[in-house]
């Protein structure tokens, strides 16, 4: 279609009244400046933010595309029939945010705007009669016809503009199909800007309570490695969203041995940082006699399986271990966590061992499951390596997993009796995601024997 050169008339002079071009009547502009003007307005309602700016954008177009002298809105959203809201009128001094003051807006039935939205479909109303009684009586008084937009959701009318004129007949019907099409956009338009708002108040709560949950994980793992004088201890902990279900903590005990203990919640995020809450109180109140590895495993499981299992429905692997400093050895227990692994020095080099001799079920599945506990003695410049499944997921960009074999090779790589082997195998793991995030949350506890 080809557009007339600007400043030529309308193609159809036909249809202008006798009279002439009425100023500000979109309809009667030519095809280009009508043109212009809609564009110009589609333009500034894609750039609100705000909804009452929108709606500002809308009526101002509304007054363009159909002359009037006065407007009143109605609105049923939330609402059981038959009642509904005013929400803006020509006739209201101040001027009230329908979604930020809903307070203030009057909640009414009845009357011809009742009718009128409650009746679902566009209308014009050529001599419009209202009485005293009439609920709407105060933004009618002294208009003579009227023009009922309604904007639909899931099929019915929530809302409904009615424009107003001081002369009888004074709308044209051609042009409410437009003032229903274009109303519709504008309603759906400004329904979506609603939603993206509360979308934005509720990400940023939802925000502010996962900052908050970051730091209560973080105040449970501890400050700092305690000092064993025949230990190094290194640790290295990343969730792999705002909170996560990854474990880990140090017991000193009186009579001189050090408790050292890696869970992992399956799942990730509030709810396994939630479970792992539980199993953090759970280990720092286990009673004395509960201490030794395969006890306090069934200790926690009891507990696990008795108070939370059937609310949370998921489980907890684990590794605890004691080392025993006099002795240089660690019994340990495991409950369907990764076996830690054990590098021996000796004469020829490093040889590796996998302690998987005492496992048993997940905490939180079988309230009688029994752990059994294994020992091995540790010799100088051994390497304890202890880690969750989230160090052996950990995928490259291709999809390919960390496994085992790229934690021994970090290991053999790093020189495990070197101090900064836990620099390099995290390095190594880092190399490996390439720069992809984690889909699950990832720990390493090292333990060496000086």
């Amino acid at each position: 279609m080809a557009f007339p050169p600007p400043g030529a008339q309308d193609p159809n002079p036909s249809s202008l009244p006798s009279g002439g071009p009425i100023p500000g009547t979109l309809h009667l502009l030519p095809l280009r400046e009508r043109l212009a003007l809609v564009t110009e307005t589609m333009r500034e309602l894609s750039r609100q933010t705000d909804p009452q700016n929108m709606a500002k954008v809308y009526l101002r177009h509304l007054r363009q595309l159909l002359p009037n002298d006065g407007l009143v809105a109605v609105s049923r959203r939330d609402l059981p029939s038959p009642h509904y809201r005013v929400t803006r009128s020509s006739r209201w001094k101040e001027e009230i945010d329908p979604w930020l003051q809903r307070e203030k807006l009057p909640v009414v039935t009845g009357g011809i705007l009742g009718d009128l939205l409650y009746g679902n479909e566009p209308r014009i109303l050529e001599e419009l009669r209202v009485e005293p009684g009439d609920p709407a009586y105060e933004h009618l008084q002294g208009f003579r016809s009227l023009a009922a937009i309604p904007m639909y959701d899931q099929g019915r009318a929530l809302v409904l503009v009615a424009l107003l004129s001081k002369s009888a007949n004074g709308f044209d019907p051609e042009k409410l199909p437009d003032l229903v099409l274009t109303g519709n956009l504008y309603g759906r338009a400004s329904h979506n800007l609603i939603l993206a708002r509360q979308l934005e108040q509720s990400v940023q709560e939802l925000d502010f309570e996962l900052r908050r949950m970051e730091k209560v994980q973080a105040s449970m793992l501890p400050a700092k490695v305690p000092v064993v004088p025949s230990l190094v201890l290194e640790r290295h902990h990343q969730t792999a969203r705002r909170a996560g279900g990854d474990y880990h903590d140090f017991f000193t005990h009186p009579d001189g041995t050090l408790g050292i203990l890696v869970a992992d919640v399956s799942g990730s995020g509030a709810s396994a940082t939630s479970l792992m809450a539980i199993v953090h109180t759970l280990a720092h109140v286990c009673p004395p006699e509960e201490r030794a590895p395969g006890a306090f495993l069934s200790y926690l499981n009891r507990h696990l399986t008795d108070r939370c299992n059937s609310a949370l429905d998921t489980f907890v692997t684990a590794f605890y271990g004691v080392y025993q400093p006099v002795t240089r050895t660690l019994r340990f227990a495991l409950a369907g966590h990764p076996p830690p692994r054990l590098l021996l020095q000796g004469p020829d080099g490093w040889r590796r061992r996998v302690l998987d001799m005492a496992d048993g079920l997940p905490l939180g599945l079988d309230r009688h499951e029994r752990y059994n506990e294994s020992q091995v003695a540790l010799g100088q410049g051994d390497l304890l390596v202890l880690y969750t499944d989230g160090v052996t997921d950990l995928e490259s960009p291709d999809g390919k997993p960390f496994g085992l074999s790229g934690l021994d090779h970090a290991l053999a790589l790093a020189d495990p009796a070197g101090e900064k082997a836990m620099d390099k195998v995290v390095r190594s793991l880092r190399h490996h995601a390439g720069g992809r995030g984690l889909r699950d949350d990832l720990t390493l506890v090292f333990v060496r024997v000086k």
